[in-house]
Formats: structure tokens, C-alpha cells, sequence
């Protein structure tokens, strides 16, 4: 059995049709008929019932099940192959949080292309249990996501540690402080008691994002029971109804920094006041598979990753 008898019976399996599946691999009919009688006369068990229209034995479609991963192995030895041979080529598949994507990657991907123009880059997206069922499952190279990532023989290198903020609209500063503007200014400096916002409604990621989990942590530990009123997927729909005055959210201090540098101003229509306490801190990590295969690209995002870090300075 060799893979060309393979890749030949798997076209035809698609095609259900000896002279499509032909024209689709160059070939004649009566050579394409050869390698899968030689497969069938291999095997001892008929593959095909040859009638009006082509149809897959139950030994066809096992061993079309089979094929196919065998001819995945293949690709994958060629890629593995020819990525030893020149660095340049390759693939990069990322895993990174909804709430990650929008800060990190402008910054890490434009320089990342530059160094690897032919590198295939592979982007997706998901909240903290998918991102870690995807590495776990080796559907990603590498992840970026917050902590924990706990995923067995799983390779952690924290990147980067930040702050939680409530994004508050004004009029509920007002209501909490009483109009005390040096009460206002105090707290955006040294942080605020969450349960001093009791009451407030909330407009909160759902659950299964990392950030929800963060602030719930820190919620319990002070008792405090937020009132949600409003649960989203996207962290800037979320800011955007705070800024609507909806009610207050919780934004990491990264991507206040990165998208949102005015925010918080005299002229805003938030205030920003930084959590403290246990939860109220957030550790970015980036998380990789210790067995297996990484290609020079990978490793070489890793690299950046871990430089583009010292950066950011949180």
C-alpha cells in the first residue's frame, strides 16, 4: 500500500465518480481504475459498488476514514520537512481571548509579519475554557489568554501582570461619594472599595470569560453580590454602555492603556478606579504544548511575545 493508492481512491470517494475524480488528479479513468483495483486486489475486500452511481463499501468508507488521517500524516511530515528546510514557510496557529485580540495583537502581528511574510497566520478566537480545550487538543500552537491556563504538559510563561479597573459612569461616582470631587480623585489614585457600588447596576462579560471570573473572584472575597444587568461576549460593548451611563463594567488595565488612553479624563464620561485586594489582579499569559512539533515561525512568535512584554511595563 503506498500513499499515491490512497490519495487516488480518497478522490474518488469524494467524487463518487471514476471519471470526475480522474480529471481531477490528471490522470485517466483506466489508470486511476488500476490503482484502486491494486488497492481492492490488496486489501481482498471490494471498496466500490460499481453500478449507475459509485458507492462506497462499509470496508470503503473505513478505509476512507483512515486515509484520510494517514494522508494528514503525510502533510504533516512534508510541512515538518520543508519548515527544517527553510525557515520562512510555515503556519502559525493562535489561540487569544476576546478581550486579548483587540490590545495585543496590533502590536504583535504587524511585527511578526514583517520577519515572516510567507507565514501563514491561523487566528482563533474564544473565551478561557475554549482557548484551553483548543491547546489541549493541539488545534493551536500557541495561546494567549489570562491565568490559569491548565492544561497538562502545557508550557506557562506569564507576560505581563495588570490591574482591574471599574469603569464607572459619573453620575453613579457622584450618587457613591456623595459629589466629594477629592473623594473621586483619591480613589482613581489608590483604588475603590467595590462595595461601595452596591446596588449599581453592572454590565458584565459572561461567564466563561476570564475577566467575569477575575472580578466574581474578587467580589466573593470582600462579599460583595453584583447587580447585573446587562451580560455581553464583547468587552467594548460593554464599555461603550458604561459610557452610555448604563451602568459600570470592569476593564483590564492593559487595554485601557492600549485603546482607551483618554479614558477616565476630566472630560470623560467614566471614571476609572483601579480594584484592590485579592482578585483585583490579572496575570496575561502566553501557553504552548512542551511535547510535540513547533516550527521555526512558533518558536520565533514565542520570542516576541516574550520581548514585547518587558514593553508594555504594567
Amino acid at each position: 500500500m503506498n500513499f499515491r493508492n490512497l490519495q487516488y481512491f480518497l478522490a474518488a470517494a469524494e467524487e463518487k465518480n471514476f471519471t470526475h475524480a480522474a480529471r481531477r488528479l490528471y490522470i485517466s479513468q483506466q489508470s486511476l481504475s488500476g490503482h484502486v483495483a491494486k488497492l481492492e486486489e490488496e486489501l481482498g475486500v471490494p471498496l466500490f459498488e460499481r453500478g449507475p452511481e459509485l458507492k462506497l463499501t462499509y470496508a470503503g468508507e473505513r478505509l476512507a476514514l483512515i486515509a484520510r488521517q494517514i494522508c494528514s500524516l503525510e502533510q504533516e511530515i512534508l510541512r515538518e520537512a520543508g519548515e527544517i528546510s527553510d525557515h520562512r514557510r510555515g503556519r502559525l496557529r493562535l489561540g487569544v481571548s476576546y478581550t486579548c485580540g483587540r490590545a495585543m495583537l496590533p502590536v504583535l502581528l504587524p511585527e511578526f509579519c514583517k520577519s515572516h511574510p510567507l507565514v501563514e497566520i491561523s487566528l482563533m478566537e474564544g473565551n478561557h475554557r475554549q482557548l484551553n480545550e483548543w491547546l489541549r487538543q493541539g488545534e493551536i500552537d500557541v495561546l494567549i489568554g489570562y491565568m490559569p491556563i491548565d492544561v497538562q504538559g502545557a508550557q506557562v510563561s506569564v507576560l505581563l501582570r495588570e490591574r482591574l479597573f471599574l469603569a464607572c459612569p459619573r453620575p453613579f461616582s457622584l450618587e457613591v461619594f456623595g459629589g466629594d470631587g477629592e473623594a473621586i480623585r483619591r480613589a482613581r489614585q489608590e483604588g475603590a472599595d467595590i462595595r461601595l457600588f452596591s446596588g449599581q447596576p453592572f454590565i458584565l462579560l459572561k461567564t466563561g470569560n476570564r475577566i467575569r471570573a477575575m472580578l466574581e473572584h474578587h467580589a466573593r472575597s470582600v462579599g460583595f453580590l453584583p447587580r447585573v444587568l446587562l451580560e455581553t461576549e464583547n468587552i467594548e460593548t460593554a464599555l461603550a454602555l458604561s459610557q452610555e451611563g448604563m451602568g459600570i463594567t470592569v476593564y483590564p488595565e492593559l487595554f485601557l492603556r492600549a485603546l482607551h488612553a483618554d479614558l477616565g479624563g476630566e472630560g470623560s464620561s467614566l471614571d476609572l478606579f483601579p480594584l484592590t485586594g485579592e482578585g483585583s489582579m490579572g496575570a496575561l499569559a502566553i501557553a504552548f504544548l512542551e511535547s510535540g512539533y513547533r516550527s521555526p515561525a512558533v518558536l520565533d512568535f514565542i520570542a516576541l511575545c516574550r520581548r514585547q512584554s518587558g514593553l508594555w511595563g504594567l
